[in-house]
């Protein structure tokens, strides 16, 4: 069983080392090594982990056993729309619920900001296979495209949703 805990600015630097290790892991087969770093850099130094903090990102330390071993992040949109930034756990521990319990979250907090009903989007690499996970708990492609991440990058992604 996960443990959630809601992540403080103090907290950015254990989940930029968090999000070193499992997004490499993650992506290792997918990406390219200069593709990993450059995003690495772009969304998981501790600066910009920070920066999404203060702008309307809600990010959860996942513990298991008393150790962190993954994170959330949420970003609100509007009042009653969000996006699933992050969702990664160390791949040690799929296939234990954890992920079940960690989408469960999500749609925790956003029933919580948003009683009457809330829109939950993501987007989702086309070669992720946590794709068929999202599948499985109810969310649905609505689009795809090939988002320019600058320095010739791109992230070629679905668009997925989710209605709570």
């Amino acid at each position: 069983m996960a443990n959630f805990v809601l992540a403080q600015e103090s907290d950015a630097g254990l989940i930029s080392r968090l999000g070193y290790k499992i997004f490499s892991e993650t992506y290792k087969d997918i990406l390219s090594e200069s593709q990993i770093e450059y995003m690495l850099e772009m969304m998981y130094s501790t600066f910009s982990i920070l920066r999404q903090m203060q702008n309307n990102n809600t990010f959860y330390i996942v513990y298991c056993e008393g150790e962190a071993c993954g994170y959330i992040a949420i970003e609100r949109k509007e009042e009653n729309k969000f996006h699933l930034q992050k969702l990664y756990l160390r791949a040690d521990l799929h296939g234990q619920n954890i992920g079940r319990e960690m989408i469960n979250k999500v749609y925790e907090h956003a029933k919580e900001l948003s009683p009457n009903g809330a829109t939950i989007t993501l987007n989702v690499n086309r070669e992720n296979p946590t794709l068929n996970f999202y599948k499985k708990m109810g969310w649905e492609i609505i689009d795809s495209g090939d988002f320019d991440l600058g320095c010739g990058f791109f992230a070629n992604d679905y668009i997925m949703k989710y209605e709570v």
